[in-house]
């Protein structure tokens, strides 16, 4: 009987284990890597799928390949298991856009790369297409392969250097116990220099991807129709997809990160100029204002996640980049306005036993020399009387940048309250009072 129990019990925990494997199924699919307004994002469109989401007018990548497709449960959602099964599709991609009349048009891959170059904030996205592509590549390889040999060049004059130091400091050591004179050594020793230590190649925020090939998508906003086509000229079963661009509604919010102080990895955001901000005043702020896009909610969370769901009926802001050369202008009651510059901060770790941040000044010629700032934001003090701050934010011309009004409100802990709230309740006790002497006398309610 026990046996028995056994043997019921593993196919029980085998049928469970094998119940939670996901079924996996070959597909087509177009992987897509599309501009989000800020940066490039992955996902994928399966075969049940019969739409793609584009922002307009930017360059966008599809590329083609067979590939096993299954649900996660775990997550909700469509995954796919390219290590399994990763097949790109040889052919050419027909785009149907319609206007007067239907217009066809066949699309070849054509190699690409795409990076980031350093400037003000992140919004600095180039793609380079064709030989373009090629020459980029070479170019930042060049950068890397020169680094890495200077480093190389740096680590064996390095072992040089520390080599003659000791030779040197053996040296003095030698001469003081026999009585000597040193001086000359001492100098030399005074005159050595430690070769400088190679930067790495900061042309770049985010490097170039090695060169690939797709098909780039750069439509007017429309609606459109693709499908694949074998090398054949025949077209591939299930491959005919509903193409939408879409474009931004507005560009002209202004959203702002606000940055507790004490809470540094828990900013919240304020999207819109009618959101009040309120805070306990328990810490300084520091605000980041950013450029936002509005979109429709459907479309632009379809772009990011092709099976994600969304509100046709509605639209959401996106921020894109921190607003450059901004200045904030701070407004308290029955005060002037104060202009706040941006400046650059350390984030550092509280000292004893309850771990926490604070938010510093950030010193590069002392305490943080050789780091970079944990960030760039504009501080707002708050002080023990603050109850309300009016912001909003300057272009680097000093024009008020509209929809970049806020306000933040302090709502600080009031030990009176309790009292506050006995005096809110003595009406109704001595109503109470009151109904039950009725009672009493009159025997009435």
């Amino acid at each position: 009987m026990k046996r028995v129990l056994v043997a019921a019990l593993a196919l029980l925990t085998t049928a469970s284990l094998f119940a939670d494997v996901p079924v996996r199924r070959e597909e087509f699919i177009y992987s897509i890597l599309a501009y989000n307004g800020r940066d490039y994002s992955g996902t994928f469109c399966r075969e049940e799928s019969d739409t793609i989401y584009l922002i307009a007018d930017v360059d966008n990548f599809i590329t083609t390949r067979k590939t096993f497709v299954y649900f996660w449960p775990i997550t909700g959602d469509y995954k796919t298991d390219t290590s399994s099964l990763n097949e790109p599709q040889e052919g050419s991609l027909e785009l149907f856009s319609r206007g007067q009349e239907t217009q066809t048009e066949n699309l070849s891959p054509m190699k690409y790369t795409y990076y980031n170059v350093r400037g003000e904030y992140e919004l600095n996205w180039k793609v380079a297409k064709g030989e373009e592509a090629g020459q980029v590549w070479e170019h930042y390889s060049a950068l890397v392969d020169a680094y890495w040999e200077s480093l190389a060049a740096y680590q064996q004059e390095k072992m040089i250097y520390e080599m003659l130091l000791s030779e040197l400091t053996k040296k003095i050591g030698e001469l003081r116990q026999a009585g000597q004179d040193m001086s000359a050594v001492v100098e030399k020793l005074k005159s050595l220099e430690p070769p400088p230590e190679p930067k790495q190649p900061s042309e770049y925020i985010v490097p170039p991807v090695p060169v690939q090939q797709a098909f780039i998508i750069n439509l007017p906003e429309g609606e459109y129709r693709i499908r694949f086509l074998n090398p054949d000229g025949s077209v591939m079963e299930g491959t005919e997809k509903k193409l939408v661009t879409f474009a931004r509604k507005r560009s002209e919010g202004i959203a702002f990160e606000v940055i507790p102080g004490d809470r540094w990895t828990r900013p919240v955001e304020s999207n819109t100029a009618s959101s009040v901000l309120y805070v306990d005043g328990s810490s300084d702020l520091y605000l980041r204002p950013f450029f936002q896009l509005e979109f429709n909610d459907l479309f632009y969370e379809k772009m990011r996640k092709n099976d994600s769901l969304g509100n046709p009926n509605l639209y959401k802001w996106a921020r894109i980049q921190q607003v450059p050369g901004a200045g904030i202008e701070l407004t308290l009651p029955g005060r002037q306005a104060t202009l706040v510059r941006e400046e650059p901060f350390y984030v550092e770790q509280t000292q004893g036993s309850a771990l926490g941040y604070q938010i510093v000044p950030f010193d590069p010629q002392g305490s943080h020399m050789g780091r970079e700032p944990s960030l760039r934001a504009f501080h707002v003090p708050l002080e023990a009387d603050t109850r309300s701050v009016s912001v909003r934010a300057r272009d680097r011309q000093g024009t008020v940048l509209e929809g970049s009004s806020r306000q933040i409100r302090v709502v600080r802990d009031n030990r009176s309250g309790i009292l506050l709230t006995l005096l809110a309740l003595l009406p109704l006790a001595v109503l109470l009072l009151v109904r039950l002497k009725r009672k009493r006398v009159y025997g009435a309610p």
